[in-house]
């Protein structure tokens, strides 16, 4: 009988002898994670290709350096911090610049100033297709993408994405209200 082995445990296998570690180290908790270190890649890049590379990346300095990893600390967070440390180094080196969003522009010239979602901006969040979302949340700048990714998708809390982004917690919270109010306004355009 044939019976099918996921990528994921193949790849498993691989850094795991590659690492010279038995099998159910860290290198297959590692690999189970990648799907998610991809997915905050693609949050923080907006290219999949990039994000691809980043992730495999993450992976191989994360085996590399799994020495510093404290065994009962939380892996994910550790690695969503080397993936975000290399996305910086990526684009210091390359001397690329996120998209420009000034803050007054964001909230006057967008008509955002209020706190809370209208009921026209709550029918748009009610009418988005998933597709029209993903859409608009890759053409966020990745100074809101970042934290917005793991607040929202990967459900961490203010504080531990403080600590992956070394950002002050207040920092967190505005880019995320900012991140929310621009995709809103995003999906608006769209919808429109």
């Amino acid at each position: 009988m044939h019976t099918e082995v996921s990528d994921d445990h193949i790849y498993a296998e691989l850094v795991a002898d590659a690492a010279g570690l038995d099998e159910g180290a860290i290198a297959e908790q590692i690999a189970a994670l990648q799907p998610r270190l991809f997915r905050f890649a693609w949050s923080l890049s907006g290219d999949p290709e990039e994000a691809a590379d980043l992730a495999q990346e993450t992976v191989l300095r994360a085996l590399g350096s799994q020495w510093q990893f404290t065994p009962g600390t939380n892996l994910k967070a550790w690695l969503f911090r080397i993936l975000r440390n290399l996305y910086l180094s990526r684009r210091r080196s390359a001397s690329a610049h996120a998209e420009t969003v000034l803050f007054d522009d964001l909230d006057a010239n967008l008509g955002l100033a209020d706190c809370q979602a209208n009921p026209v901006e709550q029918a748009v969040i009610v009418k988005a297709r998933l597709e029209d979302v993903l859409a608009a949340f890759r053409r966020l700048p990745a100074l809101y993408a970042g934290p917005l990714h793991l607040t929202a998708v990967e459900g961490l809390t203010y504080a531990e994405t403080a600590r992956i982004l070394d950002i002050p917690i207040g920092t967190v919270m505005s880019r995320v209200y900012r991140g929310r109010r621009l995709l809103l306004t995003r999906l608006a355009e769209r919808a429109l």
